[in-house]
């Protein structure tokens, strides 16, 4: 099976063009994700300081989902938000079973897969910032603004659409254009207007001068490398070269190459395989084997039994209990079967 380098919105930032959506992955970055030595760092970022991805379990995959399709009034941009439930465990759980995962937003990362409550992931996802903060702004369309912490908020609608904390990263909020941003300051001479994005001295940060100004994104806050390359800079781990699209199987590792460094993808630890398997589904660079049961067909849409939804996993029929996260039922419409109320 060949790994294809995807650029997802769940990675890093959101899939629009410019380079300050690559720092919304930096959005509502918990403290422990800063840190750069892996004693103190989180799972994901230690793993990733070594290379590798230990894709999560399918039940808290479920959890996070749960969360991202019924809870109101997130600060996050909304296409960071799926609505329906069973095609956001199908995405995130294929995202964070390839090499990619490396670079999967630790705004989800963190906060989705660690709060176990709306009230929880809003918290999580504001870092401080109070939620009337966007009142009486972006009425008209997006506005940006700076808070007292030096915190970058984005508004729509007098509602916060995503927070990033400038002063943890060691830079600097300033609004362009009525955008609100995160800079290191003015561009140096050697930084041009619009150039490709460039590795800082450090080696820890992808660098880009925009009007004027130097924006960033900190790789290390990944447990990643800054690498330049025939297209700009980008975050890589710190591990062997290598290319092209292909993967090899170490018993049931994946090793693939992401960004031009190998990436080792722990399919047993989530008790998948690494080859094919007849009648298996393929997520990411693992592959599920065949329920020992019935299969389901996972295109089937999910649906409604009371407050429990039921949908197709892998081949395998799942139920989830709207009621374990505080959740009153199950609802379903155009957009599709997912917790509410």
């Amino acid at each position: 099976m060949a790994m294809t380098k995807r650029t997802s919105p769940l990675r890093l930032g959101l899939a629009v063009s410019g380079f300050a959506a690559l720092a919304l992955a930096l959005a509502a970055q918990p403290p422990e994700a800063r840190a750069s030595n892996e004693a103190a760092a989180s799972p994901f970022v230690a793993a990733a300081q070594r290379g590798e991805v230990a894709p999560p379990d399918a039940e808290d995959v479920e959890h996070m989902c749960a969360l991202l399709t019924s809870c109101s009034d997130l600060p996050l941009p909304p296409q960071l938000l799926p609505a329906d439930f069973a095609g956001c465990v199908r995405k995130m759980a294929d995202e964070l079973a390839s090499p990619s995962a490396l670079t999967f937003s630790l705004t989800m990362r963190e906060c989705g897969l660690r709060t176990s409550s709306c009230s929880e992931l809003r918290r999580c996802a504001l870092r401080g910032v109070k939620t009337e903060a966007c009142k009486g702004r972006g009425t008209s369309g997006v506005a940006g603004l700076c808070d007292a912490e030096g915190r970058a908020i984005t508004c729509y609608k007098e509602k916060i659409l995503a927070v990033r904390d400038c002063p943890r990263g060691g830079e600097n909020c300033s609004v362009r254009d009525g955008q609100s941003t995160c800079t290191l300051g003015a561009c140096p001479a050697d930084l041009k207007e619009s150039a490709p994005p460039t590795c800082s001295a450090s080696g820890t940060r992808i660098l880009r001068c925009e009007k004027g100004k130097v924006t960033s994104l900190d790789c290390a806050a990944f447990g990643l490398k800054c690498v330049n390359g025939n297209d700009g800079a980008s975050c890589a781990a710190a591990t062997p070269s290598c290319s092209g699209a292909g993967k090899r199987c170490d018993g049931t590792t994946a090793v693939g190459c992401f960004n031009g460094h190998e990436v080792k993808v722990d399919c047993g630890g989530a008790n998948m395989v690494c080859n094919p398997v007849a009648g298996g589904t393929t997520l990411g660079a693992c592959v599920a084997p065949p329920p020992p049961g019935a299969a389901c067909d996972p295109a089937t849409a999910a649906k409604c039994d009371g407050a429990t939804l039921k949908y197709c996993f892998a081949g395998k029929p799942r139920s989830y209990l709207c009621k374990s996260l505080g959740f009153a039922k199950c609802v379903s419409d155009s957009k599709g079967a997912r917790c509410a109320g």
